[in-house]
């Protein structure tokens, strides 16, 4: 069991790791630059060590620095939290080298997950099903248009490394390849409805609830065409997932 864990991170994402070390009895340190030194995370840790200006860059993003505070507060674990640093490799890299403990995926499983071509090639030779798309990056457009025409449309256009993507909802989408080479089948399109319940959950539901894609996908080609009043504060996906199976059960 860890006696103090270093928390490379800030606002709420540090204070859900200071709460669940806290119910482990364990001590936390929090990094912080000059702009938070009065944030809740920094008043509640048991330790705080300044680690550069407000910049992120300079701070939150300073490996030698939150390195150096790890080694003063002697720290035997570091919890990147999300984002930052949390998929950077070569941070995990050097916190072992350092001979503290990495509390996050291993260097090398961090790399493999980061690129959206690697990963869906690792998860082929693994046998896991896959989602319709390119086997790799694309390097032209009529390449592009092949592939789609391949698997069908609507498509999903993204980064092969980094998070999000875009959907292209036409029939023949021709996107930017030189930011967005990787192409995949979106399997839950949506309309650009703002007031239709579906079309909201049918893009965040797989990832919330995963239980309800199977039924929601043909439920949500009916709730199409039943746009409802507008609401000043969307509900979330899983609240339309749980409406959208409970209306339409089969």
């Amino acid at each position: 069991m860890f006696k103090k864990v270093l928390i490379a991170n800030r606002g709420e994402i540090a204070l859900r790791v200071h709460r669940a070390c806290r119910e482990m009895g364990i001590r936390t340190v929090a990094v912080h630059s000059t702009a938070d030194a009065d944030a809740m995370h920094v008043r509640l840790a048991d330790e705080a060590i300044c680690i550069g200006p407000p910049s992120a860059t300079d701070s939150y993003l300073n490996i030698p620095a939150i390195i150096s505070a790890a080694e003063i507060a002697q720290a035997d674990a570091i919890h990147p939290g999300y984002g930052f640093l949390s998929e950077n490799a070569r941070f995990a890299e050097i916190v072992q080298e350092h001979r503290i403990t990495w509390i996050g995926p291993d260097p090398e499983h961090i790399r493999k997950m980061g690129d959206k071509v690697e990963a869906k090639r690792t998860a082929a030779l693994l046998g896991l099903p896959l989602v319709p798309g390119s086997d790799g990056p694309i390097e032209t457009m009529e390449e592009a248009l092949a592939v789609a025409d391949i698997i069908g449309y609507p498509v999903l256009v993204k980064a092969a490394s980094g998070g999000g993507g875009r959907g292209r909802p036409r029939a023949r989408p021709r996107p930017p390849l030189a930011t967005t080479p990787f192409i995949s089948r979106n399997i839950f399109p949506s309309r650009a409805t703002s007031n239709s319940r579906c079309s909201a959950m049918a893009m965040a539901a797989p990832s919330i609830w995963a239980n309800a894609i199977v039924r929601c996908s043909a439920a949500t080609r009916r709730c199409w065409k039943k746009p409802l009043r507008r609401r000043s504060t969307p509900p979330s996906a899983r609240a339309w997932a749980k409406w959208c199976v409970k209306r339409f059960p089969s």
